[in-house]
This record gives C-alpha cells, structure tokens and sequence, in this order.
C-alpha cells in the first residue's frame, strides 16, 4: 500500500529526469529510456485539455517552441523533405520537453537539487572514466587527450563540467554546513582539474567568463572579507598564469633558430638533392621545416620501418610525410636517411598516431593545447595544411557558410537543403578540405543563417531572449546556462546533434522553472 502511494505521477516525472541527467554525460541508452519513462508517464496523466489550456496561455511556452516551428516553417522553401523531417526528428526535443515542463507538475527546490546532484554525480562518473582511458584501464587507444570522453564529444562533456562547477559554486554560498561545503569545494577542484586535463578550448573559455560573472556575484555576496578576498586572488592568480603560458608559447612558436638559408648545402651525405623551399618559412620547435628534405631517402627507410606507408595517411588522416618531416624539424634533424636513424622506435609510433611534433608527447599539457592552437593559426595565415586541425577547419567551415548565406541571404536554402549545400560550396571553392572533412559550420548562429536566413537568424535570437522578458524574477542559474549557450554556439553547432538538443532545452527549462537564486 505504502508502495502504491509512492508511485505518483509527480514521482515518475523526477525519476524520469533523474535518469536522464545520469545518462547525459555517460549513456544515451540510459537518456533514451528515460524520455520514454517521461512520454509514457505524460501520456497515462492524461489531461490533455487543461495541458492545451495551460500551453495556450503561457507566453514563455511558445518563446521556447518556436526555435523548432521556425525550421518547420523552413521547409517550405527546401527541395529535400527526407533531409528535412530527419533534421525536424533531431531536433523534436526542443518540442516535446517544453511541453514536458509547462504541463508537469511543479519541482521543489529539493526535486531540483536532487537531480542536479545526481547530474553532477554522473559527470564524476564520466570523468573517472575518462580518466580510466587516459591511464590504459580500458584498453582504447587514443591520439589526443580529448578522445578520453568516450560516451560523448569532447566539447559537449565540457559544457557538462562547467555545468557542474557553476552548480557547486552557487551550493558553497549558502549551504547549511561545513562538512558539505569541504564535499563540494573537492568535487568542484576535481571536475576543475580535469576540465583542464581534458583541454577543450570551448569549455576553458566558457567557464573564464562565468568565473569573471562569479566573481563579481561572489563579492556582493554575504562570505566573509577575508574569504572574498581569497577568492578574488584566486581568481587573479588563475588570470595571470594563464596569460604567462600563452605568452610563453607564443615567443617560443616565433622563436626562430639562427640558420644562414643561402649557404644550405644541396645533397644529403648520400649524395641525393635536398628540397630546400626558403620561401615557406614554417617552423617547428624554431626549426625550419621544409629544408634539407630527401624525400627519396625518407621514403625508403621509413618504409623500412612502419606498416604505414610513406604515401599514406597516418592514424590522424594527415599525410605520413607531411607529419614525419615536421616531426625531424621538430627535434632539429635533417629530412633523410641520416636525421631518420635518430628516430627511436618509441618515435615512429608516435609519428604513425599522428603527432608532428615531439613537445606534443604529453598530451594532458595544457601548454601542449596551447601551442597547437597557437600554431594552427599561425598556419593558417601561412595557409598550411588544415586537414585534421580544429581550428583551422572550422575556419574553412565558417567560410563555407559564408559564401553559402550570401546566396540565399534573406531566407536561406531551407530546412532540407543544408547538407547539399555545403557539398555543392565545397565542390565548387575546389576546397583543400579532404572529403571526410567537409563538414558544416560547427557555428549555431551560422548554421541557422545557412538553413533559414539573415531573417530566420533574428527571428532565432529574438526566442532565445525571449524567456528573459516573459519573467520578471529570473533565476540567476537560468542566466549562466543560456551563457553557456549562446557562447557554445559560437564554436559548435549544439543544435544539430540530438544528445546537444537535449543537454540546451533539458537545462533551459528546468532553470526556467525553477525560482533559486533569483535575481
């Protein structure tokens, strides 16, 4: 009896969002599961005139729904409805979650914070996981210290962690007692720390400018001047050291290793000519790289050596030569047979995984990030190879987009036509992006103009504000979430993914109807 009591449909809907902000971080088969638990448990209220009534009058309902009739409207200008209705199944929680929340029962602040708690817990889980891999426990090799995050993208995992430590910052200010606030000052360094290990570029950034907004809320907050203080000297202390490392491997990627270029001698102790290109001057660790290369010589032993051939790809689809010759400069030895048997055999696995540069052998360096991101553009002004690099293929995307948005200005190429018109830009820019990376504008705001326009764009921030001016006691939790947002969108188009739909509208609303911390 006590059993049946229990079992409400006010429970079914926590426990259903309880499963979902476990499976988020580390289970799409949990995330899955439990939207069925919620459609099934809304379906068995029943209720469905005072639900209509209730979405009917609520002006903030269709602020949030209205993102996805937008693209709905988009089809009415697409020639690929099958493309259409895929991108419109996609992005269905944008639809049915606001629907969720608007015609639920109310959450308790205890309801919120125990799913809150149990999403922080799950992004404990993923990180131990990660972690896991890192350390060689779960037998999968990476290449790249952001390929730990094996349930979901890198990027996205972070949003997740800055999530959390927001989350754990607002429970320090007020919590009842202290032995919590030392649990959640350890969770929130260890989550910290590993967002850092994890060296997502997105995230870091993200979580910098919530912390400038923390800071500020911190020091009009009721702690004690001398914890305010503290605080405030973290903070800066943080700022600083980070722009020390940036500054440091900015000298150190323009640092060029003395070298007279007119008296490069022309043939390798073989007596077989060296390509000496003077004019491409692109370094590595100082070093010039396209001098005193033997490709003839290079060929053969590193043939000799590897599975991988010359000709190919390494682990990372890069050219084996265009890695292996970064990777001699790199440690200052010629491009040929006699800079090649210098190499250990610990360097032609690592040149096989895809590293350039022997610096980079230590992946979880943050400095190692840094320098990559650094050197990325810096190549990308020398108009390098892009293949393979983050940075600058997004540049390629972004310019794709572009010249697509400048086509279709007004109302874009549709809901349907996104995907055919970035084929069609790439074929027709001739573009150097290999095939399996012409992808889209990894750019919320750019893919929305692509699909629907200059004028599907304002109309897309207009609904996105639009929750702001619906109400007028805003939770302060609700503000940094749509920060994360709107800043994520600048580097990743979240909305294209359904894991990154549900993650956006999941967070939107239950802050949205949640009243802690209002302003």
């Amino acid at each position: 009896m006590q059993l049946k009591s229990y079992i409400t449909h006010k429970n079914i809907f926590v426990f259903g969002l309880i499963l979902l902000v476990l499976g988020m971080p580390v289970s799409h088969f949990l995330t899955s599961i439990s939207q069925l638990i919620l459609l099934g448990n809304w379906l068995v209220e029943r209720n469905f005139i005072s639900k209509w009534n209730t979405l009917k009058k609520s002006k903030a309902f269709w602020s949030f729904v209205g993102i996805y009739l937008l693209y709905v409207i988009g089809l009415l200008w697409t020639s690929d409805y099958e493309y259409g209705l895929h991108d419109l199944k996609i992005k269905l929680p944008m639809l049915w979650l606001p629907v969720l929340f608007f015609t639920s029962p109310s959450l308790t602040k205890k309801d919120y914070h125990l799913i809150m708690h149990f999403f922080v817990l799950a992004c404990i889980a993923g990180s131990a996981c990660s972690m896991a891999v890192y350390f060689g426990f779960l037998h999968k090799q990476i290449h790249d210290v952001r390929e730990i995050s094996i349930f979901e993208s890198h990027i996205r995992f972070s949003l997740m962690i800055v999530l959390s430590i927001c989350y754990l910052f607002f429970c320090l200010l007020n919590p009842p007692l202290i032995k919590q606030k030392i649990i959640y000052a350890l969770i929130g360094v260890w989550l910290l720390f590993f967002l850092i290990f994890l060296q997502s570029f997105t995230g870091l950034v993200i979580l910098g400018v919530l912390t400038f907004l923390g800071v500020i809320i911190f020091l009009f907050s009721k702690q004690s001047p001398a914890i305010k203080i503290s605080f405030l000297i973290l903070f800066l202390g943080g700022l600083l050291y980070t722009s020390y490392i940036v500054r440091d491997e900015y000298k150190r990627l323009h640092t060029i290793n003395s070298i007279d270029l007119r008296t490069l001698p022309k043939y390798s102790t073989n007596g077989c000519l060296y390509l000496n290109d003077t004019i491409y001057k692109f370094t590595e660790n100082g070093n010039y790289v396209y001098i005193l290369i033997c490709d003839a010589e290079l060929k053969k032993e590193w043939n000799k050596k590897s599975k991988l051939n010359f000709d190919g790809f390494d682990s990372r689809k890069n050219s084996v030569r265009y890695t292996l010759v970064r990777y001699l400069a790199s440690k200052n030895l010629t491009r040929d047979s006699l800079g090649f048997s210098q190499l250990t055999d610990e360097d032609i696995t690592l040149i096989e995984n895809g590293y350039a540069n022997y610096s980079y052998t230590n992946p979880a360096d943050i400095r190692t990030r840094v320098h990559e991101i650094l050197w990325e553009i810096d190549g990308s002004m020398r108009m390098h190879e892009t293949n393979g690099h983050s940075v600058t293929m997004r540049l390629e995307f972004w310019n794709a987009s572009i010249w697509i948005i400048r086509q279709h200005l007004w109302f874009g190429v549709g809901t349907g036509d996104v995907k055919d018109a970035f084929i069609t830009e790439y074929q027709d820019e001739n573009t150097s992006l290999q095939k399996e990376w012409q992808l889209r504008s990894h750019n919320q705001y750019l893919a929305t103009t692509v699909a629907l326009g200059l004028t599907g764009l304002f109309v897309f921030i207009l609904f996105l504000i639009a929750p702001f001016l619906s109400n007028k006691k805003m939770s302060v939790f609700f503000i940094f979430f749509i920060l994360i947002e709107l800043i994520s969108f600048i580097n990743e188009d979240t909305l294209e993914t359904q894991a990154g739909v549900t993650f956006c509208v999941f967070f939107a609303q239950l802050f949205f109807h949640n009243d802690e911390y209002n302003t």
